[in-house]
């Protein structure tokens, strides 16, 4: 059975070969803007909304962090110092303090802002303060001074749909408010005119004022976990209820971020670092800019606006501290065939991580020769739909240069000559070898001698117990691991994982096993792979729950196995507090009796063997490779060697807290308080980090030495395994029978994408 949305692999290296555009073909026609920051001083110390009208930029902010009344600033595009308006005044009462405020462009020229107040004032028997949340809205005009004032208190109250967030008006000067479980149009008083609540999944999506005068708000229905199909409605004043409907995005697990309208566009909205413009009278939104592109921070935008000449304006960054500052920049279109000096490269994502985003960023920012433009195909929906959406551009020759192997069959695509192997290139690299990586996580990475993939970071995924019930060992069978259960409380789970869920994970820990996508070849009738399905039937039909989350089912002894990756020096101090004492990484239970943990890098990149440019993408890849100035991550181990061992070293080494005098504090025994260096909470269950120990670093390098294989995933092969392999846990099947049915469907699949 073929996955519907694979297009054999054989037909995508015939397409891409034929269909591969040059360099300049592949973008020309592509919009790209070209950032112009705009310099600017500035009184605010944290901003929290802003707003253009025609050709100045409003901002409304803190001048501290305290809680005091805010001010509004204005300047023109040109940059410069911003000038406080002279006539607005804070709605700050005596006592109190301003939660949040916000601002909206309004009509001819005119301002509205809008402010969360926390007013106190002395309790009526004289003993202490009492204090109530007014909202207030105003409308002012270009210099501040207050034309009209809406003030609401005990709004949530009054319309009884939880916490309140906020208030806009319309084009009419009619008062909304946005609350937990819907909307209401408000009269002057405060008292609901209508309103309209929240159905089916509507998370607070906020008031959207539209170009047109119209008011917006969002709604998100739930379709598979974590996916949501979101729709822009209008609160439709006639019928009092919701109106037009926007559809923005279906089957994603991205948030989205709706902006203001304005005389060009009836609003925009943000998904990922995609910003899209939805114009008056258009059917669809259409792509407005690609934010990572630009080199815009995409997450903190206050502000958007296209201008009558097409340059688009963006306020980005909160000012909370000096990785944050606010910033404004005007993006003129251009045609991103022509990027002065430096060449294109193309990169693709199903998902794009954090990471990957920092490192194109950074690039991008330092590169005098080069410049990456990102597609992340989560816009057009869930992973499926991304995943066919790139395929068939790939099969229509945009293959891109660099690819992200989030949910990407890598050792498919690689064995069928779609990825380059990358050892050669760190082969003859003048400051990066074997010898500076982790070279164990490279070569359990490798397919057939070749690597494909490279990562700035690595983990390693096992199933972690405590020694006392699993014993002093890092390979076990499901026998061993039921035996063990015996000792735990009456109960006990002896894992978070259902037998589909440990079927997939033991597939994933070694492929190599029953695939070879070199030769073509695959074999589920052996009797490992039978033992490997008469294991798994002896779990639960379906996952191990519990209230609190995993953790605390490990702390409160309801399950035996943690199966978090360890991802830091400082997991085993984790596993340890939640599993009762010393620990063991016994890996996953498996019937060839090898080591049951495997390496994977975090993120991973490969660069196309259709790659237009060769030595400008591996000018980009070997900046995962290279030492980094600051080592002290507490998620995920680096691959540079340096780096690898500077965190360990780093983290092994205890600081103390401080006494007023300088000295060292003592307890009670007169031994030195050792300072945490880090805390985390995972559902309820709070850990704190100390300095790593030489016991645990050991244990630690121990496994990482007796581990050769590599963590992946073949979203077409493995749904068939699975889905097959639940008619024999179902009883559906015997053994024989459905080990057969995998092998005629598994070999048919791997036939047609060899």
């Amino acid at each position: 059975m073929k996955a519907k949305y694979i297009i054999p692999l054989f037909a995508l290296l015939l397409l891409t070969a034929c269909g591969r555009k040059d360099e300049t073909a592949a973008l020309s026609g592509q919009t790209f803007y070209m950032p112009e920051n705009v310099a600017f001083t500035s009184g605010l110390q944290q901003v929290t909304g802003g707003c253009a009208v025609g050709d100045t930029v409003y901002l409304i902010g803190r001048v501290d962090n305290k809680g005091s009344g805010h001010l509004i600033q204005r300047l023109p595009l040109a940059g410069g110092e911003a000038e406080t308006l002279p006539a607005y005044q804070s709605a700050l009462p005596s006592g109190g303090f301003t939660i949040f405020s916000t601002l909206q462009a309004g009509t001819d020229g005119t301002l509205w802002v809008m402010e969360r107040l926390m007013r106190q004032s002395a309790s009526e028997d004289g003993r202490g303060f009492q204090q109530e949340e007014v909202h207030i809205l105003r409308n002012l005009d270009a210099d501040g001074k207050e034309l009209s004032r809406f003030e609401y208190a005990g709004l949530e109250e009054k319309l009884g749909m939880g916490y309140v967030s906020t208030l806009a008006a319309d084009g009419e000067g009619d008062i909304f408010a946005c609350a937990e479980k819907g909307v209401a149009l408000l009269d002057e008083t405060g008292e609901p005119r209508f309103t309209v609540k929240a159905e089916g999944g509507w998370p607070n999506g906020g008031l959207i004022p539209l170009g047109d005068g119209r008011m917006g708000t969002v709604r998100a229905v739930m379709g598979a976990p974590g996916e949501y199909a979101w729709t822009l409605h209008v609160i439709d004043k006639e019928t009092k209820g919701l109106g037009a409907a926007f559809q923005l995005a279906a089957g994603t697990s991205n948030g989205i971020t709706l902006y203001a309208g304005d005389a060009n566009a009836l609003f925009y909205y943000r998904m990922g670092d995609t910003l899209r413009i939805w114009r008056e009278e258009a059917v669809e939104a259409e792509q407005l800019a690609n934010l990572l592109d630009a080199g815009i921070e995409a997450y903190n935008l206050n502000l958007v606006s296209l201008l009558d000449d097409g340059r688009l304006v963006i306020q980005s960054g909160n000012g909370y501290g000096e990785d944050d500052p606010p910033m404004l920049d005007i993006l003129k279109p251009a045609d991103a065939a022509q990027l002065q000096d430096r060449k294109a490269l193309t990169l693709a994502s199903l998902q794009l991580a954090g990471t990957i985003r920092e490192a194109v960023m950074e690039f991008n920012r330092t590169s005098p020769d080069y410049h990456i433009f990102v597609t992340d195909y989560s816009q057009y929906g869930d992973r499926e739909a991304a995943l066919t959406r790139l395929v068939t551009e790939i099969g229509a020759g945009k293959m891109p240069d660099i690819l992200d192997l989030y949910a990407v069959p890598e050792a498919r695509w690689g064995a069928n000559g779609l990825l380059e192997d990358l050892w050669p290139y760190i082969d003859k690299d003048p400051e990066i070898s074997r010898e500076t990586l982790m070279e164990r996580v490279f070569q359990a990475a490798e397919t057939d001698g070749k690597l494909y993939s490279i990562g700035r970071h690595f983990q390693i995924s096992t199933l972690t117990g405590a020694k006392k019930a699993v014993g002093d060992r890092m390979a076990w069978t499901m026998a061993d691991m039921y035996q063990a259960l015996e000792a735990m409380p009456e109960g006990c789970a002896p894992v978070v994982l259902s037998r589909s869920n440990m079927l997939e994970r033991l597939m994933g820990l070694d492929w190599s096993r029953f695939v070879s996508w070199g030769a073509g070849t695959c074999d589920f009738t052996g009797e490992e792979f039978k033992a490997l399905l008469r294991s798994c039937k002896s779990l639960p039909a379906e996952p191990a729950r519990s209230g609190g989350g995993t953790e605390a089912a490990c702390l409160n002894r309801e399950i035996m196995l943690y199966s978090a990756a360890i991802d830091s020096f400082t997991f085993p101090q984790r596993a340890k507090y939640l599993l009762g004492g010393d620990i063991s990484y016994v890996g996953y239970p498996n019937e060839w009796g090898e080591v049951g943990s495997s390496f994977s890098f975090v993120s991973p990149l490969a660069m196309s063997s259709a790659c237009r440019d060769k030595e400008g993408a591996w000018i980009f890849l070997r900046t995962l490779l290279l030492p980094k100035e600051n080592t002290l991550y507490t998620m995920y181990f680096p691959v540079n060697k340096s780096d690898f061992e500077k965190q360990a070293e780093r983290l092994m080494m205890p600081e103390y807290v401080m006494s007023k005098d300088g000295e060292y504090a003592l307890d009670g025994r007169d031994e030195k308080i050792e300072q945490p260096v880090a805390m985390e909470s995972y559902g309820g269950v709070d850990i704190t980090y100390y300095a790593v120990t030489r016991e645990d670093y050991d244990q630690l390098m121990e496994l990482y030495h007796a581990i050769d294989t590599y963590s992946r995933w073949d979203p077409g092969l493995a749904p068939i395994i699975t889905e097959t392999a639940g008619a024999y846990f179902a009883g559906d099947k015997t053994l024989d029978e459905a080990a057969e049915l995998i092998q005629n469907r598994a070999s048919l699949y791997v036939s047609e994408q060899t």
